[in-house]
């Protein structure tokens, strides 16, 4: 089973209180309305619908680290080089996550590394750092130490964007068939750049990517892993896919004049109280609840 990031906890502290801390934005954004219509059922095809190389390999629609479900056959390359060089940044988007941070302490000489955290915030507004994985004893003892530098890249929206454009075109195949069309060509075209790219730094800027209108709800609105849905805006009704229940995809893109850039790295000073000890009661995922009994300083 694909491990899936904790998107809430409930701590018990020792002194009674419980720590609730749970994944949300820092701003809400705007509000809007989905309609889901109908499941996306499985359909498979005798050539990838992306490239249209014989079809080998069974494709999660979305990622499984996401909660998407097997429910077609794509090329083992388009299943896998725009897993590695688009949907990593599309999985840290999802579960709140920097990749490649560093930290640095005035107590520590040099920097240190961890793999991968996440970020979640208490009701009050502060925020936790969760480490995917044992954290390095020095970036524990930098933590202690009460004021440290943190250094991390945050999830690249064009590659985060393509991972959705590959999910909501594979959502429409399954639906319609394989779409036909100028904008379906480009979507294929934009796809298959991607992932010929020679790394993830390369994936070349997608318009069609870019133009996609995403709306994300925190609350579940239905635990299908890809739904036909209907978003309704101020300027009319939008048709797409809703991934995960959390996730809606346009199945149309308003093309911009030029793709954004936007900046990927995020540099921020933290100031860290006492540690606590603490013992996680509960964890939440988009897969449902566990317990557990694990220590948390």
């Amino acid at each position: 089973m694909t491990p899936r990031a904790p998107e809430s906890m409930s701590i018990a502290l020792p002194d009674g209180r419980t720590l609730d801390v749970v994944l949300r934005p820092d701003d809400p954004g705007e509000s809007a309305e989905v309609t889901p219509i109908a499941p996306i059922r499985r359909r498979d095809f005798d050539r990838c619908p992306i490239c249209g190389d014989p079809a080998t390999s069974e494709e999660h629609v979305p990622p499984a680290r996401l909660g998407g479900k097997v429910l077609t056959m794509t090329c083992l390359a388009c299943n896998n080089k725009l897993g590695s060089n688009v949907e990593a940044d599309l999985v840290d988007w999802f579960e709140g996550a920097v990749a490649l941070p560093s930290f640095r302490s005035a107590g520590v000489r040099g920097r240190r590394r961890e793999k991968r955290i996440l970020f979640r915030n208490t009701p009050d507004g502060e925020f936790v750092l969760v480490f995917d994985g044992r954290a390095n004893p020095d970036v524990t003892a930098m933590l202690e130490s009460g004021d440290l530098d943190l250094d991390a890249l945050l999830p690249d929206w064009n590659r985060c964007s393509l991972g959705l454009l590959k999910h909501a075109y594979l959502a429409a195949c399954l639906t319609y068939g394989v779409l036909e069309g100028d904008a379906a060509d480009e979507i294929r075209r934009d796809l298959v750049a991607a992932r010929d790219a020679e790394n993830r730094r390369n994936v070349p800027a997608s318009r069609m990517a870019a133009g996609l209108m995403v709306f994300r709800t925190y609350e579940p609105i239905t635990d299908e892993p890809a739904i036909r849905a209907v978003l309704h805006d101020p300027a009319g009704s939008v048709e797409g896919v809703l991934l995960v229940g959390r996730v809606f995809v346009s199945w149309s893109s308003a093309i911009p004049a030029d793709a954004p850039r936007t900046e990927r790295r995020l540099n921020r000073q933290l100031l860290v109280g006492p540690p606590v000890e603490g013992t996680v009661t509960s964890v939440q995922t988009a897969a449902g609840v566990s317990a557990s009994e694990d220590g948390l300083g």
